[in-house]
């Protein structure tokens, strides 16, 4: 059984936690849209909150404040940062809570964000929707970023395609990247990123993620984030729908839509399932991905 119930969240008055006996969220209805806690009933968080953000409402500067959250892609400065920093609209709903957030004043879009959880699983489904509540038709992809604590490894699993003497896929880079960068390791099945408390460069990768998966294990506790992968679509980045950041406070992992051409009106939508399981493990190499993690992954 879910319940829903409205609760007190490191600052944030008016934040509601949703829970099913095995894991539980919080989200936040004083700024946002925000999934701002994630993790088994009574435990630790997996995703980040950055402290000196915490409970802040207000302002008109952008902040990350941790947590999952929804923009759109391409990313581009100012349009990707409108501050969501003032109350959201929500609503109660049979297993979670849709969360949306005022018409973006520069943009003209409006973003939701849907969450519910499995009955009796440790499983839960969150629906990305933007609206495009202008009078111009807009192109752009929804782009979901989970902002993960510190400590934990990300495993991210490389396209298997047999294309004969044509290239496979494409491994996106930015600017600031460097490929010997201590904190990924270059498998031939996996691509494996350590986020590294002590180190504060940014890295970033995407690439398109055929499989529709990526895991991040902190702790004791695997996040499994899945989503589909169209073929033939047109995607952000030189045709990412998976992209990693990490720098010295967290590392996220972000799935993304195709790109649509979105009529005054219209609305796009973009689903992740998420899981929580126990691995009371390490990972280091990729024979620990094979043994310990590729079982836990639904096909």
């Amino acid at each position: 059984m879910v319940e829903v119930k409205k609760v007190e969240y490191m600052g944030w008055e008016n934040c509601y936690k949703i829970s099913n006996g095995k894991i539980e969220a919080v989200v936040t209805t004083d700024v946002g849209p925000r999934i701002i806690h994630f993790g088994f009933e009574g435990g630790k968080n997996v995703f980040c909150v950055v402290e000196d953000q915490a409970g802040k409402v207000g302002g008109d500067e952008w902040r990350i404040y941790g947590g999952t959250r929804l923009w759109h892609s391409p990313e581009a400065m100012p349009r990707s940062y409108f501050p969501d920093n003032h109350k959201i609209d929500f609503e109660i709903v049979e297993n979670g809570i849709v969360l949306k957030q005022p018409t973006e004043t520069t943009t003209f879009l409006q973003k939701t964000i849907e969450l519910k959880f499995h009955p009796t699983e440790a499983e839960a489904y969150v629906t990305y929707k933007i609206k495009n509540k202008g009078l111009f038709e807009v192109k752009f992809a929804i782009w979901a970023l989970s902002v993960m604590a510190p400590g934990g490894v990300e495993v991210m699993p490389i396209p298997k395609i047999d294309t004969g003497l044509l290239p496979s896929y494409p491994l996106v880079m930015w600017p600031y990247t460097k490929l010997n960068d201590h904190r990924v390791l270059w498998g031939e099945d996996f691509i494996i990123l350590r986020q590294d408390k002590n180190c504060k460069p940014p890295f970033k990768i995407g690439y398109p993620n055929l499989d529709g998966w990526a895991c991040y294990l902190n702790d004791g506790n695997l996040f499994i984030k899945q989503y589909k992968h169209i073929d033939g679509a047109e995607y952000p980045d030189f045709g990412c729908s998976y992209e990693t950041y990490t720098t010295d406070f967290m590392l996220e992992m972000e799935t993304l839509s195709p790109l649509y051409t979105v009529a005054p009106g219209k609305e796009i939508s973009h689903l992740e399932v998420w899981q929580l399981k126990k691995v009371d493990a390490t990972i280091e190499n990729e024979e620990d991905v094979k043994n310990l993690i590729l079982p836990l992954i639904k096909k």
